[in-house]
């Protein structure tokens, strides 16, 4: 039978209780600061496994789960904490959504409104945000519009999100729609971004939606009818019926979702607009003289 390196030096059997209790602690590193943790991904690359837990925030969850060696970051600080240098504010991916939405930044763009981790991602893309992760010895940025969670390897892991203090003004807005009716049944939702030149011109506009939870899809026809547009009696409406084109199929779930997509969208649109166009009447105009 063969025998264990300690038993060999120690002349005695170890129990099988305690063998196993070794074992599950080399499998698992608890490091205490960001440069640690990178370095053990330095050491065993591919066998990396992140154990975070799930971002209220951005929504991406990382329970550590697999073959090879664990990496416990729960306990580092720089995947939940906040802070500014007066030009950024960097967010730890897995920082509580509560502390976020009090930012003052993170107010500032959001508004006051409740806002969940799917709707985070999508406007802080809009607004042009990085995000920095934590992968072999070293950390890399991506920006976050472009940037799915799925699509990291498994030896990396989201650090957390940087964003310019200096903020486009960019108006937001959302809609969910629930519907069971059979094949019918489903869960639609629609983001809208957009950027106004004072009230009549829209310099940008992002559009996407989600159904049933999956990834987020650009409605990018819709976003290239609006940009650069001027404002006039059915410039959303227009740029709205475009969103049909997203479902394809004659089966009658499609042809519902055709139906319920178009007036989500020019609800979100009118909403963004109006919150744009109040944002700048209340801006304070310099007095000119004449």
């Amino acid at each position: 039978m063969l025998r264990t390196f300690r038993q060999v030096l120690l002349g005695q059997r170890i129990p099988r209780v305690e063998v196993r209790l070794c074992m599950e602690a080399t499998k698992v590193a608890r490091p205490r600061h960001l440069r640690e943790a990178l370095g053990l991904a330095f050491v065993h690359r591919g066998r990396i496994r992140w154990r975070a837990g799930k971002s209220g925030f951005l929504g991406f969850e990382y329970p550590g789960d697999g073959e090879g060696v664990i990496v416990d970051v729960r306990d580092v600080p720089d995947f939940r904490e906040i802070q500014s240098d007066g030009r950024d504010l960097q967010i730890g991916a897995f920082a509580e959504i509560e502390r976020v939405a009090r930012e003052p930044l993170i107010r500032s763009a959001f508004g006051e409104k409740p806002f969940g981790p799917e709707a985070a991602r999508f406007r802080l893309g809009a607004l042009g945000a990085q995000l920095i992760i934590a992968g072999m010895g070293a950390t890399r940025t991506a920006q976050l519009d472009a940037f799915s969670a799925r699509e990291l390897p498994a030896n990396e892991i989201p650090l957390a999100v940087k964003l310019k203090a200096d903020l486009p003004k960019v108006a937001f807005a959302d809609r969910r729609i629930r519907k069971r009716d059979g094949v019918a049944t489903f869960e639609l939702r629609i983001f809208v971004a957009l950027a106004l030149a004072g009230i009549h011109r829209i310099v940008s506009a992002t559009i996407a939606y989600t159904l049933d939870g999956a990834e987020p899809v650009a409605l990018t026809s819709v976003a290239e009818a609006l940009t650069g547009a001027m404002i006039a009696r059915g410039t959303f409406a227009g740029a709205a019926r475009r969103a049909a084109d997203a479902f394809r199929g004659d089966d009658e779930k499609t042809s519902v979702l055709r139906r319920t997509i178009i007036p989500l969208v020019l609800s979100a649109l009118k909403e963004a607009y109006d919150s744009s166009r109040a944002g700048e009447e209340l801006r304070p105009r310099r007095n000119i003289r004449r």
